[in-house]
């Protein structure tokens, strides 16, 4: 489960709103108070002896939950939250009068946070903690609260009296408009479950859609399997190999070819598509039929693998259809951002047309002149053709090769630029640039023994300096060994109900963090990374980042301070428990803060010396990671279009005209034959998409996100990143409302412009002609 939401104080009048006063924008740099927590930071982060002097004593559980001081104790806890969430059911349920109707979301909220605070924690557990004995306790904590959570969905009676309460215009007369956003939200996901329908089609429903979920689950382990691990070629092309180290990696693999396949083909040489002999292949082989083979072999999914994603997409075609929907697309995008099929497809053509269009190349920066310069490197580079020409000369297996030539260029004598952004230095410095625009700091707290997961997790209380009010906590583990960088919501922010009777004040304090007044739930954040950790033996230098780290943290903390800002009194629409294609919106902004060098040069320093990142330093590197910048936004606007073809309502015939045979590669390679860059007829990489399960239709939210997040930077932030009174714009028009107001308002208010409201076809385009 998630939620989302988030109603700050007004700050401003309408006439007067308080972004538009005159605010110090770098007021900081003055106070001691806040250098002295800025080198703090610095050094419980990069400083592993100051860390571990750090601590508290005291002993609590993880996240300072009582209830979660072993893995028996969490699965304990899973038992009392259901026996918790039983009688709150049965008490919302036995409705006497108006009160008991006035109060029903408000419960119903509850009932979701209680379910939230153990799923959301065990799916963090099963993620991220390094103890098997922890991760099984919370495998089984997921298995008993969702089969719970499939009795609640399927419960009639939760989801009629909450559809009346709705259409009693008394009743929502005097309920809140946050309340009655997350009583209609709460009535769609009732709804997505097949509530509404008879048992028999509802019994059909479910199984279908746990059917899904099991092919999804296999899908995703698979995305890594491959048709063959082997790639056969001839002997005479094996000697074009030049390098002969790799080479000789080859030659020693020959033992462990299956004895079919060397019968099959005699005469061959086998390629392992294992370790790092594809991608060696693929970016430093010169001989071009090697590299085809190559390339094709190694993105050809195995044929289960296409089975399975034949069978999910099939199976989503029939639920969007018992639904009333005209396909999975049109189901998955009624209540997001983008609404329709058409408006995605819309801001899809309108993103390609603009990065293909000559005129948004004439600064040399366009996707037509990067597609040209990695041509220049092919041998036999012929200038004479037409632009479409040259696009259709270089083949997907000729990308790596023909950039590792180009970096390779651009990269002699570049100065490391990593002793300039030590993990203290970026955290240090991300609190200085959130005081500035938020007027919020990150402040390191001591954590107690229990409380984290790990010895090296670092505990981040976020500060309100304006209100001087606590706003909520981020757990930082930057060295996972386990968790590609993510971000968890342990909690959100919710007012507490005591006021109406159906919670003690008592076990909630043992169970989440409070505010000061002990009448919000504080939101819990863990943000998980996988950076290498220091391990020399005296550990006196810190962890030290590249650029793409950096931006990663950026982005993670973008989603935590969504959340931290997000404050509500229900916590289904608090912080990022917005709509999805909304949701990435913080985060992929904090990537341009990322990228500012106003931003970077100030914050960055040489963990020896204290000297400043110079810009030229900077540009030199950002020019290294930028090469093909415009060319990775085709590919994945490409990605996100064949996401929604295989989900729209064309598909759904082809299904219905073939169900027992229909296949997704011939859609695959009919949409890829469109498409001018780096086209492929070759293979079924489809069955590597990950996301075409995991997001299915809504792909696009990343470049939606992108487009959206240029527009605001630009029209806020372009002049001063640091700029207070932009940032308190951004902070009361998009961050604090969460899921609770439309979010084309929001970014309408952000930008002045009225256009972005309506949310429509016109809308969508402007957004997506930030990509030209």
């Amino acid at each position: 489960m998630s939620g989302r939401l988030l109603i700050l104080r007004t700050l401003g009048t309408k006439s007067s709103p308080f972004w538009s006063t005159l605010i110090p924008s770098r007021t900081f740099g003055t106070s001691k108070i806040l250098n002295n927590n800025y080198q703090t930071l610095k050094k419980v982060f990069d400083d592993e002896k100051f860390f571990n002097k750090f601590h508290k004593k005291d002993v609590v559980g993880l996240f300072k939950n009582e209830c979660l001081s072993s893995p028996g104790a969490l699965i304990d806890f899973s038992k009392d939250s259901l026996v918790i969430s039983k009688k709150l059911v049965s008490d919302m349920l036995d409705i006497h009068n108006e009160n008991d109707k006035l109060t029903y979301i408000k419960k119903l909220d509850q009932l979701s946070d209680i379910l939230c605070r153990v799923i959301d924690v065990a799916e963090f557990i099963r993620n991220g903690h390094p103890e098997q004995a922890w991760t099984d306790a919370a495998q089984q904590v997921h298995e008993i609260c969702y089969e719970y959570m499939n009795q609640l969905n399927t419960n009639v009676e939760l989801y009629t009296t909450l559809k009346d309460i709705l259409e009693d215009k008394t009743i929502t007369s005097k309920l809140t408009e946050e309340e009655i956003k997350v009583g209609e939200y709460l009535k769609e996901d009732f709804e997505k479950s097949g509530i509404h329908m008879d048992n028999e089609s509802r019994n059909q429903f479910v199984n279908l859609t746990q059917e899904i979920s099991l092919i999804g689950a296999n899908y995703s382990n698979g995305i890594n399997s491959l048709d063959s691990y082997w790639c056969a070629v001839e002997k005479y092309e094996f000697e074009k190999i030049q390098n002969s180290a790799l080479q000789n990696d080859i030659l020693r693999y020959q033992s462990k070819v299956p004895q079919e396949m060397k019968k099959a083909n005699p005469n061959s040489v086998f390629i392992p598509l294992a370790d790092y002999i594809p991608y060696s292949i693929l970016s430093d082989c010169s001989y071009e039929p090697i590299r085809r083979k190559v390339w094709i072999a190694y993105h050809n999914s195995s044929k289960d693998q296409i089975q399975l994603l034949n069978a999910f997409v099939k199976y989503r075609a029939v639920l969007a259809k018992m639904l009333g929907f005209d396909s999975y697309a049109h189901h998955q995008l009624q209540y997001k951002m983008a609404k329709t099929p058409e408006n995605v497809m819309a801001f899809l053509t309108k993103i390609q047309n603009s990065l293909l269009d000559p005129k948004n190349n004439e600064d040399g920066n366009g996707l037509i002149n990067e597609i040209k310069s990695l041509y220049k490197y092919k041998d036999d580079a012929d200038f004479s053709l037409t632009n479409e020409e040259i696009f259709n000369e270089i083949r997907p297996w000729d990308r790596d090769y023909l950039l590792h030539k180009w970096t390779s260029d651009q990269h002699e004598n570049l100065q490391d630029i990593r002793p300039f952004l030590s993990v203290g230095t970026v955290v240090a410095g991300l609190s200085k640039l959130f005081t500035s625009i938020y007027g919020i700091e990150l402040i390191a707290e001591p954590a107690s023994k229990g409380e984290t997961w790990d010895k090296q997790v670092r505990k981040l209380k976020v500060f309100d300096v304006d209100n001087n009010k606590i706003l909520g906590y981020i757990y930082v583990d930057f060295w996972s060994p386990k968790v590609y960088p993510s971000h968890f919501t342990i909690a959100g922010s919710r007012k507490l109900n005591t006021d109406i009777g159906t919670e003690s004040l008592e076990l909630t304090k043992s169970q989440a963090q409070l505010d000061e007044t002990d009448t919000y739930q504080l939101p819990i954040i863990s943000l998980v990374f996988n950076f290498q950790k220091n391990t020399s033996l005296f550990k006196t230098e810190p962890s030290l980042l590249t650029l793409d780290q950096v931006e990663t943290i950026f982005h993670e903390m973008g989603h935590a301070m969504h959340s931290m800002v997000g404050k509500t009194d229900l916590q289904n629409l608090s912080g990022t428990r917005a709509v999805t294609d909304f949701v990435e919106l913080p985060s992929v902004l904090m990537e341009s803060f990322a990228k500012d060098p106003r931003v970077l040069c100030d914050i960055a320093e040489h963990y020896l010396t204290g000297e400043k990142l110079t810009p030229e330093l900077l540009q030199q590197h950002q020019n290294h990671r930028v090469l093909l910048y415009k060319t990775e936004i085709f590919m994945q606007s490409k990605m996100a279009l064949l996401d929604q073809y295989l989900h729209n309502s064309d598909t759904v015939e082809v299904i219905a005209n073939n169900f027992d045979h229909f296949d997704t590669t011939p859609i695959y390679h009919s949409l890829e034959s469109k498409s001018k860059i780096f086209t492929d007829n070759w293979s079924t990489w489809h069955g590597k998409f990950l996301h075409l399960f995991s997001y299915g239709s809504v792909y696009y939210s990343y470049l939606l996100d992108r487009a959206i997040a240029d527009k605001v930077y630009k029209g806020l932030f372009e002049h001063d990143p640091w700029n207070r009174q932009a940032g308190e714009k951004y902070k009361q028009s998009i961050l604090k409302w969460g899921g609770t107001r439309d979010p084309w308002i929001c970014l309408a208010d952000a930008l002045d412009n009225k256009d972005l409201a309506p949310g429509d076809s016109k809308s969508m385009e402007i957004i997506g002609s930030d990509f030209s």
